[in-house]
This record gives structure tokens, C-alpha cells and sequence, in this order.
């Protein structure tokens, strides 16, 4: 089969892509690597998809320093600890499996403040700071008294997902790329809600029936896509790898 020069350049651009949030992943189990934590709880899990959006303006070819890296680096820890924390059985964390998740999701935490501590930017940690409180009130709200309405219950799992990314834009002046994650979120959640054992899922005893999730997958994507139509500063590749991303 004969390969067109667009498309050669095109899979080489998303094997650059591919390779940047490789690279960030690496760095980021190095980051929060603790030998006895790897030993008794296993290999932390790292949400690849999450990784993607966090990373949206270094794929999208924007100035990329020491201190973002260093800030994204922290915001995956925190993502990691939040991730180990949703696998603790809320009703019975008794048993040793469930206090080694506690003790992995708390280490992960220390990483990420001990990185923040790092950055001399006061302004970044105060509002990633709020952005914590604020995801653990919206946990708390959706497992014990989740609004009535599917609106207002992927808004807040959009809060979950993105608060800490959304506040990292805005430290430094990314904010243009928000409206992007704030859909994706809740998007990606109905259609994981379509494909996974709901056992794995996040917040699974709030996954809609049937019809209501199809009504809502197409309206998010038709949000997300006049969104990305009227996001020119996009480049071909991470447009491409946004729609792989949010499609069944």
C-alpha cells in the first residue's frame, strides 16, 4: 500500500506525540517511584488519556520551561494519588490490601506538594491548593448525595477530572485550551460508561441508562467538535489524536 507524503508526515507527527507523553509518563513513575510503595501495592496506575490533555499545550508545540514540567510533574502525582484512592472500598478499608492503597495514594500526595514546594510560584500552589479542596467536595457530593439531574452530574465529574489541569492553564496563560478539557471530561466518562466493567469505572453507580448516555454523547461531541472548529491554533496531530480520543 502506498503511504502519501501528508499522511507519512502526519503518522510521524503522531509518533511525536506519542513519544512526548512517553516521555512525561517516565518521568512522572521516576517522580513518584518509592521502592517499598512498588513492592507492597503494585505498579501505580497513570491515566494515559488524563496525561494527554494536561500536556495539550507542550503536543500543541507551545514554550514549554523547566517549571511547567516540574507543575505537571505534580499534577501527576496528585492525579495518581486520586486514581489509588478511588480503588479504596469506601465501606471496608480494613483489610491490608486496602491500607497499602491508603498509604500508596498518601505517598503519591506528599510527592506532589514536595514537587510544588520546588516551583517559586505562590500563585500555582495556593490555586492548585483550592483546586484539591474543591475536587475532594465534588468526590464527596457525587458518592453521597449526587444531584438529580445528568447535567449537573457531569459537571461535577468535569470538575473532578479537571480542576487541577484548568488551574495549571491559567498559571501560565494556557487558558485558551480549557474549554477543550472541560468537555472532553465528562464526554470521555459516557463513553468509558459504554465500554468498561463498571466495576473499574469512576463513580459507576451514576452511569445513565442507555438512552440518556447516547443523548449526551452526541451532544458533548458536537460541542467539543465547534469547539475544536473554532480552535485554529490547533495543530493537525493533536486535533487528530482529541477525536481518537472522544470517539466510540
Amino acid at each position: 500500500m502506498t503511504v502519501s507524503l501528508r499522511e507519512w508526515s502526519l503518522l510521524m507527527e503522531t509518533k511525536g506525540f506519542t513519544d512526548q507523553v512517553d516521555n512525561y509518563i517516565h518521568h512522572l513513575r521516576r517522580a513518584i517511584y518509592q521502592p517499598v510503595v512498588e513492592r507492597d501495592a503494585g505498579h501505580a496506575p497513570i491515566d494515559r488519556r488524563k496525561a494527554s490533555l494536561l500536556l495539550l499545550p507542550l503536543l500543541n508545540g507551545e514554550q514549554w520551561t523547566d517549571e511547567m514540567q516540574t507543575a505537571a510533574l505534580a499534577i501527576g502525582a496528585i492525579h495518581t494519588a486520586f486514581d489509588v484512592h478511588d480503588q479504596i472500598d469506601i465501606v471496608d478499608a480494613s483489610s491490608k490490601e486496602q491500607q497499602l492503597m491508603v498509604l500508596a495514594g498518601d505517598h503519591f500526595s506528599g510527592i506532589h506538594y514536595k514537587l510544588l514546594a520546588s516551583i517559586p510560584n505562590f500563585h500555582l500552589i495556593r490555586s492548585l491548593s483550592l483546586a484539591v479542596g474543591r475536587i475532594n467536595e465534588c468526590k464527596t457530593t457525587l458518592f453521597q448525595a449526587p444531584p438529580s439531574t445528568l447535567e449537573d452530574r457531569l459537571q461535577l465529574i468535569s470538575e473532578v477530572e479537571s480542576a487541577c489541569i484548568v488551574k495549571f492553564f491559567e498559571a501560565f496563560g494556557f487558558s485558551h485550551y480549557t474549554h477543550i478539557v472541560e468537555t472532553v471530561f465528562p464526554l470521555v466518562w459516557l463513553l468509558d460508561s459504554t465500554e468498561r466493567d463498571l466495576n473499574r469505572m469512576k463513580f459507576p453507580h451514576l452511569v445513565p441508562n442507555t438512552n440518556d448516555t447516547e443523548d449526551w454523547i452526541d451532544q458533548l461531541q458536537l460541542q467539543l467538535n465547534n469547539r475544536l472548529k473554532n480552535s485554529s491554533y490547533l495543530h493537525t496531530e493533536v486535533l487528530a489524536e482529541l477525536q481518537k480520543m472522544t470517539k466510540l
